[in-house]
């Protein structure tokens, strides 16, 4: 299974074998510490307009599906793609029928050289964007993709090469995590000669729009790591104001070709953390919960109480208030790199929080091996767009089962 992360740090090792070539940016450290600039008025573009009080979300997700109005909006591709439950295709959300879909006068298209993180908020799209001489800018623009503005500079808090960028939504706050490359001072060893050295960075922000142009620091710099010699440390998804979650590569360990390792869940405001080992991936839910996938199988944590949901390779995709969707594509993915092995049938178990089996389905037949569970909206459950083509994905009616999962076809 290629889950978020996992995509996040391929990319990055192709943005590091760049920077073995070409390094654009130094930064110095401070006591050995790097240090970011506060963020003033000085770096305010525009105002910030549009609507940050939370709304229910129509649909269970990954960030790159949402549900608007009773049609399906997919970002994938360097594009925004719309479905409309009764159509066998999918489209660019452009109603332009001369338009190419590939050029900037296009709404639906936001090319990935140029436009990092795109994320669905409140009918709106925010996304950073690179401008020129490689300054960075947080921004949104209206649902169709139009009115695109640049709102704060954010040059200072995105720094390095080849930035890999996500964005979180917390009761109206922007959490912006990134990884990149770096290249600083090192610390100086008395020769009085300067030196430097490469380092790949984890880096979480997070933005109060409310206070742009108010005269107050907008933003909070939550977690910041350069590592010289090791590993990437990944973030995952940020839920609540209370915690985030990094990993500990450095205690890595192999099962066949699975790794485990250490994963810590940090107390946003005091830094403190907890320790939960060994384990392949751990994502935090609302309340104070979290699964985890251990070498026992899959496990939601729950204050005191540790709840067994599956068995060893079954991974949580997403969750909504009520549910946890769990799917077997790891279990999958092993067997296929086994050529003698017999692949398991994809499937789909949904479990309330109490542990209890709600929904069981098998996936299609055809799915792909990277291809997972994307979203469910109550009453439909959707495939990601196949990761290899990205010509199609999949959606099953659970009100209609007899008819299986139907194909979608891109239209473009």
């Amino acid at each position: 299974m290629l889950n978020k992360n996992k995509i996040i740090k391929i990319g990055l090792i192709a943005s590091l074998m760049v920077l073995v070539v070409v390094c654009a940016l130094v930064f110095s450290k401070k006591d050995g510490k790097v240090k970011l600039n506060p963020n003033t008025d000085s770096k305010v573009l525009s105002t910030w307009d549009m609507d940050m009080t939370p709304q229910k979300k129509d649909i269970a997700s990954w960030q790159s599906f949402v549900k608007k109005d009773d049609v399906i909006y997919i970002v994938d591709d360097e594009r925004i793609f719309k479905w409309d439950y009764k159509s066998v295709g999918f489209r660019p959300a452009c109603d332009d029928p001369a338009c190419e879909h590939n050029g900037e006068e296009c709404p639906a298209y936001f090319p990935n050289t140029r436009y990092y993180g795109v994320t669905y908020y409140n009918d709106h799209w925010v996304f950073v964007e690179k401008g020129e001489n490689n300054r960075y800018y947080l921004g949104y623009c209206d649902f169709d993709g139009n009115n695109r503005k640049r709102v704060i500079d954010i040059s200072d808090d995105i720094q390095g090469t080849g930035p890999l960028v996500h964005m979180d939504f917390v009761n109206g706050y922007i959490y912006m995590g990134y990884n990149s490359s770096v290249i600083h001072e090192k610390d100086s060893d008395g020769s009085g000669g300067l030196e430097f050295e490469s380092a790949v960075r984890t880096c979480l922000m997070k933005y109060d729009v409310s206070l742009i142009g108010s005269g107050k620091d907008y933003s909070q710099n939550i977690f910041l790591l350069d590592v010289v010699k090791g590993e990437v440390v990944q973030l995952s998804s940020v839920v609540d104001e209370e915690r985030f979650v990094v990993d500990v590569p450095e205690t890595r360990s192999l099962k066949g070709w699975v790794p485990y390792m250490d994963y810590r869940i940090y107390n946003q405001e005091d830094k403190s953390f907890v320790t939960v080992r060994d384990v392949h991936a751990l994502h935090i839910l609302p309340n104070g919960r979290y699964t985890a996938m251990t070498k026992d199988g899959l496990i939601l944590v729950d204050g005191d109480k540790t709840i067994r949901l599956d068995g060893e390779n079954w991974a949580d995709h997403f969750y909504d208030d009520n549910r946890i969707y769990a799917t077997n594509m790891q279990e999958r993915d092993i067997a296929i790199a086994d050529k003698n092995a017999v692949i398991p049938d994809g499937e789909v178990r949904v479990y309330d929080y109490d542990g209890n089996l709600v929904d069981h389905i098998y996936m299609p037949k055809d799915c792909g091996e990277w291809d997972m569970l994307a979203a469910y909206d109550g009453r439909y459950y959707f495939t990601c767009v196949d990761i290899k083509t990205r010509s199609y994905f999949y959606v099953y009616d659970t009100q209609n089962p007899d008819k299986g999962w139907k194909k979608i076809n891109r239209e473009y």
